[in-house]
């Protein structure tokens, strides 16, 4: 997203046009008549141009993601603008015409930057509705209904209800009440202390107020609810309030706030988004430190080497048939960028033979060196991220170009994501014969391919982007499943005299667990908490494994036990992680033996 700043631009009129147009002139003379300049060196800028056929409310609240990533976008690309240039927080005046939760979020999205956002009336005039530098009104705006006066147990969610032009307690509590009936903690309503009315918010003075009344709201419900997984919000109020409400909210030291938007076609307060701490990769707005690239390009140097060892063995006559098996023969031409990439750019463009590999991906292969402590195993798990990519090209369409639509048919995306980790495992198994045949034979082939495995585990954790994982995708839990059944499972079966390479698919589902619509995803996926269960939900464990079902229908301590130790994974020493993951999945095998059995 290009933003129109220069050096010596001195603000910014935003539009912000989901409804309709913003018209730039009348926008700018209000600028003018709220006493500051509106014309020179005011640059024109818009987060979403108005499109009848981008109308946000007409969609389903699972697809409103777009919406929320294009105010993401923005406020990043002006960070990252504003820093290339040398200006710093330049103010910024916004005019919106859209739903309210879409204009909190992005001004939240805005911190620390002069902000002034204006409030068009019903002959389409435009007024100054809220200013950041505004000194606040000393009387109250909100007469605050039902917060905690002290510290509560429990687990579960608050509703939050704010009107202010409207009452819509009543419907909004109903409809919560409906979803949660056993896990809403408490119930608080902010309204005007001079009642609910058209004309109950006056201007920029009293939305500072009521700003600072939100978060100490919000504040208060962190320290004193601690069990809290989402604040319920939804509003009823001008589009200038609820961006000053914006302002206030941190999710970093806040509860995560759940977005509720009122779709009158429906009557319903549906949830469209959550705002929760961000991953690593998202809060970083401003370029990396020159320490930090000067260590991503030194990673790259490594990887580069990697991949050019890769490719020379891969070229030997005697590994013909693997690069058949892998679809590699565009591996064997391809490139490795000279430099770390900074920007959001596919892995491997294997059209043109070329991978790109982001400084983020290279730190984090960084930590991962430090954390595996062995040159080989890093190695390992390079080699293993360059075949999987190589493979998924030949199966037909799942490249890095398109990976993140493909989640929407995540268990045909999982098979494919076996085979190509498969594939790349068998390539390992053979590189280590190769390279190190008499170590392989000395351990033998399955604890040779036990440790493979693992260090596909530590592959697919180099790109999780916080630490300690607490939340993960459904799709991408099966995914750890597996694999922890695998490695799991070569542990159990110990040294074996026969050639034990062929690893065999496995399905393993946990149900019963809460999830909550993926924030992170434009489509409608499911995430897990790995720290919350639903009370008096039987927790059931499926395993489908060479033609033989297994299936526990409350097994709750198990998989709280599987939890814990992932959750912990990069607390402990990473052979003290394993062993504890082998211990408890052995629980799992002790009671149906028929999961070790060799195949046939």
């Amino acid at each position: 997203m290009d933003v129109p700043v220069r050096t010596q631009s001195r603000a910014l009129l935003l539009r912000y046009e989901h409804d309709r147009p913003v018209i730039e002139s009348a926008a700018r003379d209000a600028i003018t008549r709220a006493g500051m300049e509106g014309h020179q060196y005011v640059e024109n800028a818009e987060v979403h141009g108005h499109d009848p056929d981008r109308d946000v409310r007409k969609l389903r609240p699972q697809d409103w993601a777009g919406a929320f990533v294009e105010n993401d976008r923005f406020a990043e690309a002006l960070t990252r603008k504003e820093a290339e240039l040398g200006v710093d927080h330049l103010p910024v005046h916004l005019f919106s015409l859209s739903p309210l939760m879409l204009v909190l979020h992005l001004a939240s999205r805005l911190p620390r930057r002069p902000l002034c956002v204006y409030q068009q009336s019903q002959g389409g005039g435009w007024s100054l509705g809220y200013q950041r530098s505004q000194l606040a009104s000393e009387e109250p705006f909100f007469e605050v209904e039902g917060l905690p006066t002290g510290r509560q147990g429990g687990r579960g969610h608050v509703a939050l209800i704010v009107e202010v032009t409207r009452s819509i307690q009543d419907k909004a509590v109903a409809q919560f009440k409906a979803r949660h009936p056993t896990e809403l903690l408490a119930t608080v309503i902010l309204r005007p202390v001079h009642g609910v009315s058209p004309t109950a918010f006056q201007g920029p003075a009293q939305a500072s107020r009521a700003a600072e009344q939100f978060r100490q709201v919000l504040d208060a419900l962190h320290e004193r609810l601690e069990g809290v997984e989402s604040v319920l919000l939804a509003m009823d109020g001008p589009a200038s309030l609820a961006a000053a409400l914006g302002t206030v909210v941190n999710p970093e030291t806040q509860h995560p706030l759940r977005l509720h938007h009122f779709d009158p076609d429906t009557k319903e307060y549906a949830s469209v988004h959550l705002m929760r701490p961000r991953r690593a990769e998202e809060r970083r707005a401003v370029p990396l430190t020159a320490e930090q690239l000067l260590d991503a390009t030194r990673v790259l140097t490594q990887v580069r080497q990697v991949h050019q060892d890769l490719v020379a063995w891969l070229k030997e006559e005697a590994q013909r048939p693997l690069v058949t098996r892998i679809h590699g023969s565009a591996l064997l031409k391809s490139q490795i960028a000279d430099a770390p990439a900074t920007s959001s750019e596919p892995l491997y463009r294997h059209l043109k033979g070329r991978w790109s590999f982001h400084a983020d991906l290279l730190l984090g292969l960084e930590a991962l060196r430090k954390r595996l402590g062995s040159d080989d195993d890093w190695k390992e798990c390079v080699r293993l991220l360059l075949v999987h990519e190589v493979f998924h090209v030949g199966q037909g369409g799942l490249t890095s170009y398109n990976y993140s639509g493909s989640g929407r048919t995540g268990f045909v995306l999982e098979v494919a994501d076996f085979d190509a980790d498969e594939v790349a495992i068998q390539v390992a198994l053979e590189w280590r014969k190769s390279m190190q045949g008499g170590t392989v034979q000395k351990a033998g082939v399955t604890r040779t391919l036990e440790t493979i495995v693992w260090n596909v585990v530590e592959s697919l954790r180099v790109f999780e982007p916080d630490r300690p994982v607490m939340e993960l995708s459904e799709r991408r839990l099966r995914r750890y499943l597996i694999w922890f059944f695998h490695a799991c499972r070569l542990s159990a079966l110990g040294v074996e005299t026969k050639a034990h390479s062929e690893l065999g698919r496995v399905t393993m589902e946990i149900a019963g667990l809460p999830t909550f619509p993926d924030p992170y995803e434009r489509y409608a996926q499911q995430r897990i908490r790995l720290d919350r269960f639903e009370l008096g939900t039987p927790v059931a464990v499926a395993v489908y494994f060479q033609h033989q079902l297994v299936r526990e229908q409350d097994h709750r301590a198990w998989v709280e036990r599987l939890f814990k130790v992932l959750r912990e994974w990069d607390s402990m020493p990473l052979e003290d992680a394993r062993d504890a993951m082998r211990s408890t999945f052995e629980e799992l095998f002790d009671r149906h033996r028929q999961l070790i059995a060799l195949a046939p």
